[in-house]
């Protein structure tokens, strides 16, 4: 049994793969084409917006991981009355966000660097954040990866068509920021009326467990920080050269976690330490091969890459993006190791997180004068990242292992 199940995974991991890398290869075309096809200004402009993007959709990962857990704890049960519960709520929360981010616009946009004017569309990607998670986290939940999958791919596709629209527009800067956000709504809406959640009644009412949802945001959010404060703190003389660097190194990241969500709509499912254990080592394993294979892609093909995504006007940062790429494929890691976290509820985590966050910041304040000295920076933060999250692994390895057996010592 534990056989199948575990070849049920591979399976899952090997799709979504393959799925991913073609997702994650249209999003960089997406990224590619506005660097390429405007001018340094306006992809400046473009890499700051998206770094506050980035922070705004964290709502969307919190709430998609909090249900996909609540989901596979609960799977054999009738959920549609939580499933339209949670719509509505969590709509209603997202409009209340993103009413408050845009009466906030004055400040942040000065703290962003970005205009004042691009604030309205933030808040409309923040809405959405909170709306366009919930149909994902069910289908996680019960573990459709397939379904999963498609969807992704197709809301790829649908931005990719609005990236070109906005380059033909001038480089459209409101147009490629709703690309990250309206595919997915649509999608949305029309899967969630079609998911059912059919099963034994229920006899409690199921809901939320806001704590949970509060701390597993403020994960995420911490752990966004070492790939989007850099965007927005980086010196404004070299930020496109930066974002070029950056752009190219994510590419090895989010092709490497492509595979997060299937372990963690796993993990949700499973009940015992060991396996636990097996899923997450699985999960390690492919994050880690396809980190170093684009990592060594980066290596020996550096200037063929950059000809043929950013330009040759971006050449000069060939000697980074390379090094770089190692540093996502650690990152990788650190965010495959921080679902797990989450997915057991070992919140202490956010102190790591925290004292990160305050290194990079103190890092930037004080060396920021040239594109060596943020690269420095950034590899500092990647790496001591990696090394503290393995170690709070080690700790809370021991710590469930030495609990699982004294539950046994009782038992017996």
């Amino acid at each position: 049994m534990k056989l199948t199940k575990d070849l049920g995974f591979v399976k899952n991991l090997l799709l979504t793969t393959v799925v991913g890398g073609l997702t994650g290869l249209l999003n960089y075309v997406f990224n590619i084409i506005v660097a390429r096809y405007t001018d340094s200004s306006i992809f400046g402009t473009f890499s700051a917006a998206m770094a506050v993007i980035y922070l705004l959709q964290i709502p969307f990962t919190s709430i998609q991981a909090v249900i996909t857990k609540k989901v596979g704890e609960n799977r054999k049960y009738d959920l549609n009355r939580f499933k339209w519960t949670s719509l509505f709520t969590f709509s209603a929360i997202g409009i209340a966000m993103s009413s408050i981010l845009f009466l906030l616009k004055t400040p942040l946009a000065n703290i962003a660097s970005i205009p004042e004017n691009l604030f309205i569309y933030l808040a409309v990607v923040l809405a959405i954040a909170f709306i366009s998670s919930i149909a994902k986290g069910i289908l996680l939940g019960t573990e459709r990866i397939a379904t999963v999958n498609l969807l992704i791919f197709g809301e790829t596709i649908l931005k990719l068509v609005m990236g070109v629209v906005a380059i033909k527009m001038g480089g459209s800067l409101p147009l490629l920021m709703l690309g990250n956000c309206l595919p997915a709504i649509i999608t949305t809406l029309f899967v969630l009326p079609l998911t059912k959640l059919n099963g034994e009644k229920l006899e409690k009412k199921l809901s939320i467990n806001y704590k949970e949802l509060i701390l597993t945001t403020i994960s995420f959010l911490l752990l966004s920080a070492p790939y989007t404060l850099d965007l927005i703190l980086v010196n404004t003389t070299f930020r496109s050269e930066y974002s070029a660097v950056s752009l190219l190194g994510k590419l090895v990241y989010f092709a490497s976690i492509t595979i997060a969500s299937v372990m963690f709509a796993r993990l949700s499912n499973l009940s015992t330490v060991k396996a636990e254990k097996r899923t997450l080592v699985i999960s390690l394993v492919g994050t880690v091969m396809i980190g170093l294979i684009l990592t060594l892609g980066l290596f020996f093909f550096k200037n063929f890459v950059i000809n043929m995504t950013i330009g040759s006007q971006y050449l000069s940062i060939a000697p980074y993006i390379a090094l770089f790429g190692l540093c996502m494929t650690g990152y990788a890691v650190v965010y495959m190791l921080a679902n797990y976290f989450i997915s057991i509820s070992s919140f202490k985590y956010i102190f790591i997180l925290i004292f990160m966050t305050a290194l990079q910041v103190y890092l930037f304040l004080n060396y920021n004068d040239t594109l060596m000295q943020v690269l420095t920076n950034q590899m500092i933060v990647y790496a001591s990242l990696t090394v503290l999250t393995l170690i709070y692994l080690f700790l809370t390895f021991k710590k469930r292992h030495d609990g699982e057996e004294t539950q046994n010592i009782e038992k017996e």
